[in-house]
């Protein structure tokens, strides 16, 4: 073979996409499996789209490691168990559950989410510091690491603070893949942990689409902690700037999903010097119609119609021009 032969079919299978997921709060199944899940779910999503392609290059940013030292397990058939599976993937339509949970999984459940309305709500204890601050202690282990360097777990995080082992795994992944074209798909703190490391990256790198699904980041309090962490002016009211790596921003939120209670995020986040900004849609999560009811549920909101539809677009979008990407590095220059 020759060696012009041999680059073309090395260029041939490099491929010039990525979608990245990146999960949100709790303990999660092993990485290979939930990696599984996200994207049978996305190409569910997919299908829905007519001239859609059939595929698509993925990779899994997973940190549930980094909080628990094991991952939530499927073979575990105890409902009582720490490492049972509350709601595993199902491939739609949604089949009634074979085994009924107990009293007492029913009755958890019922806690956990009147805790989520009287909490997340508009209206809610996360509009106050002191409440936020308490609630967060002790009901959202992980979000209280990311925002508090002073009281991780030493033995299991090695001094070193969450929030920056968390945007570590994403800006490494980002870096490594720089020379494609990016998809960031994050679900609940994952669209938390995205903003953070897309901010930090200003225009030195083009994220082509970033989606937020249930993502709580127009919550009062964690948009002040925001603009504290990246040392932004900021006053009740005022609007945080949407990443300039970001060419276009799509936030998608159930109406009965009390982590994205604040659903147009456009009224939050400043469109950036491109005029991008987030694009709200408001989508039918189908894992609230399982006996668990939950409209915040990841696999629900990457199969809608139109996660699917934005996906499509992604990967149907024809590759910049050599004129277009010098008029765009051109552009960046003259604003610096």
């Amino acid at each position: 073979m020759s060696t012009k032969g041999f680059f073309n079919i090395r260029k041939s299978k490099e491929p010039k996409t990525l979608v990245i997921g990146i999960h949100g709060l709790g303990n999660k199944p092993a990485h290979s499996l939930i990696k599984l899940w996200w994207k049978k779910s996305l190409l569910e999503g997919l299908k829905k789209t007519e001239g859609a392609p059939s595929n698509f290059n993925f990779a899994m940013v997973y940190w549930a490691d980094i909080m628990y030292p094991q991952p939530l397990n499927p073979n575990v058939k105890d409902s009582d168990n720490e490492l049972f599976i509350d709601e595993p993937y199902m491939p739609e339509p949604i089949q009634a559950p074979k085994v009924k949970n107990n009293i007492w999984h029913i009755v958890k459940h019922s806690i956990e989410r009147v805790k989520e309305v009287i909490f997340l709500s508009k209206n809610g204890l996360a509009n106050y510091r002191l409440p936020f601050d308490l609630v967060i202690r002790n009901s959202f282990k992980d979000l209280a690491a990311y925002y508090d360097d002073d009281k991780t777990d030493e033995q299991l995080l090695d001094h070193i603070p969450v929030k920056n082992l968390l945007r570590a795994r994403l800006s490494k992944k980002i870096y490594t893949n720089r020379h494609k074209r990016i998809m960031i798909v994050a679900h609940s703190m994952g669209s938390l942990i995205s903003y953070d490391v897309l901010h930090r990256l200003t225009s030195n790198y083009n994220i082509d689409t970033f989606v937020s699904m249930g993502s709580p980041l127009g919550l009062p309090i964690l948009r002040e902690n925001i603009a504290k962490e990246h040392g932004l002016t900021y006053e009740d009211g005022d609007m945080l700037p949407t990443p300039e790596s970001i060419d276009n921003w799509h936030n998608l939120s159930d109406k009965d999903d009390h982590f994205a209670v604040y659903h147009c995020l456009a009224e939050f986040f400043a469109p950036n010097s491109k005029g991008v900004g987030p694009i709200d849609q408001l989508v039918h999560n189908d894992y609230k119609d399982w006996i668990t009811e939950n409209a915040h549920k990841s696999f629900g909101y990457m199969r809608t119609p139109e996660m699917g539809k934005i996906l499509s677009d992604f990967l149907n979008k024809k590759p910049e021009s050599i004129w277009q990407k010098t008029k765009r590095i051109f552009k960046k220059d003259a604003k610096r």
